[in-house]
C-alpha cells in the first residue's frame, strides 16, 4: 500500500486529483449498473410469469376447445363454404363457452376475440372486478379495447404468429398475450389475454428509470465539475509556480490575485516578497550609508588638503594683481582666469566639505508648506527665466516635522535646481504636499526626459552624474540630509517626466501645530 501512495505522489497533483475522483465515482457507477441490471432481470421474471400463465390460458385451455366446440357443431363442414355471419356465430358461441368458465377462477384477467373477417371483437372478464354492463356500456367497452389493442390484433392477423406485449388500457399498464386461432388452415380469430399490472411493478420501473436518468446525470456533472475543479486547480497552481519563477528574476514581481484558500497562499507569498523586498531596501540602504559615511571621511581630507594650497593661490593671485597692477595692466586677464577657476574650486570644496562632514540637525517642529514658500521666494524667478511653469498643490492643515529646517530647504533647492537642468527647453514643474497616518510627503514631478531605469539606483552615489558639468554631489548631500533627519527620499520616472519623492515621519505627538 506505501508503495503504491508513493507512486502516486510522484504525479502531478492534477492526475492524482484524477485518479481520485475517478475512482470515487467509479463505486457508484458500479453499484447503480449492478442495481439497474438486477432490477431489470427481475422484472424480466415477472413478465414471464405473466406471459407464461396467459400464454397457458389461451393456447392451452381456449383455443384447444374451441377447436374442439367448432368440429362438434360443425359436424366436419367446410368452414369456407359458410358466410362469415354464419362463421362469427359459430366462434361468439365457442369463445363464450369456453371464456366463461376461466373467468371465475382468473380475476383480474380479460379474454378477449376478434374476428378479422367482421372487424369484431368479443370480451369476457374485467381488468377490475366491475359490475355489470349494459348493452351500452358493454358496445363502448368494446370499442374502446378494440382501438387499445387493434395495433396488436392486426399484427398477428397478418403475421399468424404469436405476440407478447406491454400496453395501456385506462390508467393501468397490462401485459397481454395474442395468439391466432387456425382452424383447417384457416386464420379464423385472434384469442387473447390481457391482465393488469401491479401498480408498484410500473411504479419501480419508472422510479429506476428515474433513478438511472439522476444517476447518468449525476455522474456527468461530478465529471465535469470534478474536471473544472482540476483546471482551476491546476491554473491556479501553475499562476503561484510562473509567479515564484518570475520572483526569482526580479523581486518586484508579484503573483496576480487569486480567489480561494490558494488565493490565500499567493497572497502569504506576496507579502513574504514584500517583506523580502523591504529587507533587501534596508540592507541596500545600510551597504550605502556605510559607503557614503567611509567615503564621506576620505572626501573631507582631500577636501581639508586641497583648500590649503588652493588658498594659497588665492592670496598669491591677489598679491600679483596689487603689485603688477600699474606696471603691466595685462597681467590682470590672467588673474582674473586664475580667480574664477580658484572659486568655482573653492565651491566644489564646500560641497565635499558638506558632504563628507555634515553638520548635525538642529531638530524643531517645522510646517513643509513654509519651507517650500521660503525656498519659491527666491527660485521662482529663476524658473520663469527657464521658462517653467509652476504647479503648486498644497495639502491643508498638514502637521508639522521634527527636522531641520535649513537643511531642508536645502535639499528643496537642489531638488528645484535638479528639475530645471531636466528641463532645459522649459516645462512644468508640479510641487505637491499631503500626508498620511505615518508621513508628509513632498513630491517633485517635473516634464523632463525622466531617467532611464537602469540609472534610477546609482542616482543618489556620489559623484554619479548624467550632465555634462556638475559633480554628482547634490542628490548625494540631499540624501545624506533626508536620513540624517529620518526621513527617505526616492526617484521615479513616469510617462511625464521624473518625480522624486521626499517624506519625513510625523512625530509622535503632533501637540496640534497644523502648518
Amino acid at each position: 500500500m506505501d508503495r503504491i501512495f508513493s507512486q502516486i505522489n510522484t504525479h502531478r497533483i492534477s492526475s492524482q486529483f484524477l485518479v481520485i475522483i475517478i475512482s470515487l465515482l467509479l463505486i457508484p457507477l458500479l453499484v447503480m449498473l449492478y442495481d439497474l441490471h438486477y432490477a431489470s432481470r427481475s422484472e424480466e421474471a415477472i413478465l414471464q410469469d405473466y406471459e407464461n400463465k396467459l400464454q397457458s390460458s389461451v393456447d392451452s385451455v381456449i383455443i384447444p376447445r374451441m377447436k374442439d366446440s367448432l368440429n362438434q357443431e360443425l359436424g366436419g363442414k367446410d368452414i369456407n363454404g359458410l358466410s362469415d355471419v354464419v362463421t362469427e356465430k359459430y366462434l361468439e358461441s365457442a369463445f363464450n363457452n369456453t371464456a366463461s368458465i376461466l373467468v371465475p377462477s382468473n380475476p383480474g384477467v380479460r379474454f378477449g376475440m376478434y374476428v378479422p373477417a367482421t372487424g369484431k371483437i368479443y370480451i369476457k372478464g374485467f381488468l377490475h372486478q366491475y359490475r355489470d354492463l349494459t348493452p351500452a356500456e358493454q358496445e363502448r367497452r368494446e370499442a374502446r379495447v378494440l382501438n387499445e389493442a387493434k395495433s396488436g390484433l392486426t399484427a398477428v392477423a397478418a403475421s399468424g404468429k404469436p405476440l407478447s406485449k406491454l400496453t395501456r388500457s385506462l390508467n393501468d399498464e397490462t401485459y397481454e398475450y395474442l395468439s391466432p386461432l387456425v382452424y383447417k388452415d384457416n386464420l379464423i380469430a385472434v384469442i387473447w389475454a390481457d391482465t393488469r399490472l401491479n401498480p408498484i411493478l410500473a411504479q419501480s420501473r419508472n422510479f429506476l428509470a428515474l433513478i438511472k436518468y439522476m444517476a447518468l446525470f449525476g455522474l456527468c456533472f461530478g465529471a465535469l465539475g470534478s474536471l473544472f475543479i482540476i483546471r482551476n486547480l491546476t491554473y491556479n497552481v501553475n499562476t503561484i509556480k510562473n509567479g515564484l519563477n518570475n520572483m526569482q528574476n526580479d523581486i518586484h514581481q508579484r503573483i496576480p490575485e487569486i480567489n480561494g484558500e490558494i488565493g490565500e497562499i499567493a497572497s502569504a507569498i506576496n507579502q513574504m516578497a514584500c517583506s523580502v523586498e523591504e529587507k533587501e531596501k534596508l540592507e541596500e540602504e545600510l551597504r550605502r550609508s556605510e559607503r557614503l559615511a567611509s567615503l564621506g571621511r576620505l572626501v573631507a581630507g582631500v577636501a581639508h588638503e586641497l583648500r590649503n594650497p588652493i588658498g594659497i593661490v588665492k592670496t598669491s593671485t591677489q598679491l600679483m594683481e596689487q603689485e603688477l597692477k600699474g606696471k603691466a595692466p595685462e597681467i590682470l586677464e590672467f588673474t582674473s582666469v586664475i580667480n574664477e577657476q580658484v572659486d568655482r574650486q573653492n565651491r566644489v570644496i564646500k560641497e565635499l566639505l558638506d558632504f563628507g562632514r555634515p553638520s548635525k540637525p538642529v531638530i524643531e517642529n517645522v510646517s513643509v508648506n513654509s519651507l517650500l514658500e521660503k525656498v519659491l521666494v527666491f527660485t521662482r524667478a529663476m524658473l520663469r527665466q527657464n521658462n517653467i511653469q509652476l504647479n503648486l498643490s498644497l495639502g491643508k492643515e498638514l502637521p508639522v516635522i521634527r527636522v531641520d529646517g535649513e537643511q531642508v530647504k536645502q535639499v528643496f533647492v537642489n531638488l528645484i535646481l535638479n528639475a530645471v537642468q531636466a528641463m532645459p527647453n522649459g516645462g512644468t514643474l508640479t510641487i505637491e504636499t499631503f500626508a498620511d497616518d505615518q508621513y508628509v510627503y513632498i513630491l517633485f514631478t517635473d516634464t523632463g526626459d525622466g531617467i532611464p531605469e537602469e540609472e534610477l539606483k546609482n542616482i543618489f552615489d556620489p559623484f554619479y552624474t548624467t550632465k555634462e558639468t556638475g559633480t554628482g554631489l547634490g542628490l548625494s548631500i540631499s540624501h545624506r540630509i533626508v536620513t540624517l533627519n529620518k526621513g527617505k527620499i526616492s526617484a521615479d520616472t513616469s510617462e511625464s517626466g521624473s518625480v522624486f519623492t521626499v517624506k519625513f515621519p510625523l512625530p509622535e505627538e503632533t501637540g496640534g501645530d497644523l502648518s
